[in-house]
């Protein structure tokens, strides 16, 4: 019977890098923690990013066999060479000591997210060395799973690896699906587990992968987790009880960009620095999928088009928890957009509001739909920060890429999150399909019209997702794609070179596509102009931001 489940998130090179490993706790645990304890399962979970550092003897070669491919295969397989396999039981054993795995009766891992092969090859090699040493079941998941389908040809034999050697495999939100399999094995429900929504196998010797489940609203649950790993250091230059300290707490927190955070003391210089308690911030998440379609982004995957919103009542009763269980009121909250829906969005402010429950979080938004007594209601519920998909101010771009964005009501929007102290971040885009000098250039214009409005802009070079709209029908955008030939053993040297190069960074996301406009530029100097003009975006940044991160660049160099 299975009635305890132990879930591990797979270690990333972010818990060794300079810059200091994530300081959220893993939502993914909390969620299928979350779901599975309200299920009646007990449930423990472990972050192995954790750990890391304690093996870590500050040289990243020691790592470098997480980078080869064959290492992998070889010791999955169970025909790795007798010294390399000691070296990789070592390197697990390590992360795994104190873990008391026989108590477990199965044991789930994520691969993670971030597109990062030491995740990924590291949660393999977890799933076996438990199996072969505890007998354990292992079931793997995550995002990187999905990033890999969306590649098969560069990652077929990869995805054969893992689907031959482990019995449950899965794509999308795992927690419902999670829950059918434990039925499935306790005898519970009579169905045969590779029809269950969300479930990677092998059938004739072809990948087949099982539309996903979709995602349930969960408050997340981080049980047995030691918290105290994941706190931001927050400075300040008056006594913790001031309403001056409480101030200077939210600038940090909210203010400045998430990366930069932990360099950044918003004390007078001229005065003494006095250093608060670390400061504890939860990640959670009350709305999926996107009303909105725009033609770059993975929303507008035909699979995914269902917006599923939480129960306003329910969502604040699970922060109103989730604040006293972990002694914070400070939330970053990861939804497509808190005005998804407007009726949803007034109903959870004013239920925060009557409750007085003191909460301080950001989130993201929409332009549409957001009116004055809507921003007025965020503020008194507690935002700090709202993040605006802006992408580009191309009239042409916008009608292309089906952005349903008005400027003008941007920009009155942005006045008034200025008029009552919510800060406004932009995601801009640079890159589109068609984006010429003169598409640019409105883009530059209404930044810098409306640079006293907005706090940071997150720069991003487009690539092609492929199913995004754009990925499935590149010939209505103007483009032809071109697919990116790089095999898996390339990817890998790359990747390896980064992490030496970089001190534990992940390459991260990779072009799998290549593309060129039709009649018009091509992938070379689409290329060329876009380092061109990312550099003169960021050039338009909040003064405060670039310095601080020219002392990030010479820290990470160093």
């Amino acid at each position: 019977m299975i009635n305890k489940i132990l879930f591990l998130l797979a270690p990333t090179e972010k818990a060794i890098s300079k810059d200091g490993y994530t300081y959220l706790p893993p939502l993914c645990l909390g969620i299928l923690a979350g779901y599975l304890k309200q299920k009646g399962t007990d449930v423990e979970v472990y972050d192995l990013g954790q750990y890391l550092p304690r093996i870590y003897s500050s040289n990243e070669e020691q790592f470098a066999f997480l980078f080869k491919y064959e290492n992998i295969r070889d010791y999955v397989s169970g025909t790795i060479n007798k010294d390399l396999k000691q070296e990789i039981d070592l390197y697990v054993g390590k992360l795994l000591e104190g873990i008391s795995i026989d108590q477990y009766d199965m044991v789930g891992i994520s691969c993670g997210a971030d597109f990062s092969f030491f995740q990924l090859h590291s949660a393999l090699l977890l799933g076996k060395y438990i199996n072969q040493k505890y007998n354990k079941q292992i079931m793997l998941g995550g995002n990187n799973i999905t990033y890999l389908l969306m590649f098969q040809d560069t990652f077929s034999d990869l995805l054969k690896l893992m689907l031959t050697n482990f019995p449950y495999v899965m794509k999308g939100p795992g927690e419902y699906t999670i829950w059918q399999i434990i039925q499935c094995l306790n005898g519970n429900l009579d169905r045969n587990i590779y029809d269950l929504n969300g479930m990677v196998y092998l059938k004739d010797g072809s990948v087949v992968a099982n539309q996903e489940e979709p995602p349930r609203i969960v408050c997340p649950d981080w049980c047995n987790l030691d918290m105290s790993y994941y706190g931001l250091k927050v400075y300040e230059n008056g006594k913790t009880n001031t309403s001056k300290g409480e101030l200077d707490i939210n600038v940090q927190l909210f203010k400045w960009p998430f990366y930069l955070t932990h360099y950044v003391s918003t004390v007078n210089k001229h005065q003494t620095r006095q250093k608060f308690d670390d400061i504890l911030v939860l990640p959670y998440i009350f709305n999926f999928h996107c009303p909105y379609s725009c033609a770059f982004c993975s929303e507008s995957d035909t699979e995914r088009k269902q917006v599923i919103l939480g129960d306003p009542e329910q969502t604040v009763n699970d922060l109103q928890w989730l604040s006293e269980q972990y002694h914070t009121k400070y939330f970053y909250f990861f939804n497509n957009a808190v005005n998804a829906s407007a009726t949803f969005m007034e109903k959870f402010c004013n239920l925060i509001i009557e409750r007085k429950l003191n909460i301080s979080w950001s989130d993201c938004a929409r332009f549409n739909g957001m009116t004055y007594e809507r921003l007025v209601l965020l503020k008194k519920a507690g935002c700090k920060k709202l993040i605006f998909g802006f992408e580009t101010a191309s009239k042409k771009l916008i009608e292309l890429v089906d952005k349903r964005i008005d400027l003008d009501q941007a920009e009155q929007v942005m006045k008034w999150c200025k008029e009552l102290g919510i800060w406004v971040d932009l995601e801009v885009i640079i890159g589109l399909p068609q984006e010429g000098d003169d598409e640019f250039a409105e883009t530059v214009a209404y930044v810098q019209k409306n640079k006293e409005l907005i706090n940071f802009m997150t720069i991003n070079e487009f690539f092609v997702v492929p199913r995004s709209k754009i990925g499935v029908n590149p010939d209505k955008y103007g483009i032809k794609l071109v697919k990116n030939v790089i095999n898996y053993e390339k990817i890998l040297n790359k990747s390896l070179d980064y992490f030496m190069y970089h001190k534990g960074k992940p390459l991260g996301n990779f072009k799998i596509y290549k593309f060129f406009e039709v009649g018009g530029r091509s992938y070379k100097e689409i290329l060329e102009q876009n380092v061109k003009k990312i550099r003169y975006m960021n050039s338009l940044q909040n003064k405060e931001f670039t310095e601080v991160e020219s002392i990030y660049r010479m820290i990470d160099k160093k």
